[in-house]
């Protein structure tokens, strides 16, 4: 089986689309990895950068699951350097990637190159280390939980493995105009008349909207919901 069979395989196993698999991996546009899925990239391996954001994204999708393996599979001879890249015991504190600010329509490629700074902030046990960020709250949108400046911990649930559940306070991107703009907010999950509501935590009027979870909404918005924040901190 050629590697663009392979990698086409896991693909479908993974019930995901093209566009959803980039978006996952932090791309805006599916034509970012289209080419790696394509039959004409003729590389024996697939880049390690690539086979390294795929692994947070495919393992554990579809039936029968996609295992790890699975997925290193497709790197062949790089698949020792990717390990070496990935210590099991982070000696740094969990990295601050970004911002949330609920209302604040920003360019896709801005939230691509955003820098992240190092914090003190410790990883939570309870999750794999590679699935941990931190973002820092701009505005009221949450100030019935975090101020202007807080920073939240994050656990992204596709690397970590888990689902999100009822009552989850979730870090929720929306995206609009074919992923050219995006916004990054923060809501809570509730369960209403059979479908997930994803409701307000702030009591400023400007940021009251309720956004039902579902692939798009009537105005062309598409909702994603990215990560459980597990908890805030309060700088000094």
């Amino acid at each position: 089986m050629s590697l663009h069979e392979k990698l086409q395989n896991l693909k479908d196993r993974s019930s995901l689309s093209l566009r959803a698999i980039a978006r996952e991996m932090g791309y805006s546009q599916a034509s970012s990895i289209q080419r790696y899925f394509s039959v004409d990239y003729t590389e024996p391996v697939l880049p390690a950068n690539f086979i390294s954001k795929l692994l947070a994204v495919l393992p554990g999708k579809g039936t029968p699951a996609i295992t790890r393996e699975d997925v290193l599979a497709l790197a062949d001879g790089t698949v020792a350097e990717i390990q070496r890249k990935s210590p099991a015991k982070p000696t740094t504190g969990v990295p601050i990637v970004g911002e949330v600010a609920a209302g604040l329509w920003m360019e896709a490629t801005l939230f691509e190159t955003e820098r992240s700074e190092e914090s003190t902030i410790s990883y939570d046990v309870r999750f794999p280390a590679q699935s941990q960020y931190v973002v820092r709250v701009r505005g009221e949108s949450l100030n019935k939980i975090a101020a202007n400046g807080d920073l939240l911990l994050c656990v992204d649930y596709l690397a970590a493995g888990i689902e999100p559940k009822e009552n989850d306070l979730v870090l929720v991107e929306r995206s609009r105009d074919n992923g050219m703009t995006i916004e990054r907010t923060a809501k809570r999950v509730i369960r209403l008349n059979g479908q997930s509501e994803l409701m307000p935590e702030s009591n400023d009027p400007r940021f009251q909207e309720t956004v039902v979870y579902r692939e798009g909404d009537f105005d062309n918005t598409e909702v994603t919901i990215k990560a459980r924040i597990v908890m805030v901190f309060k700088p000094l």
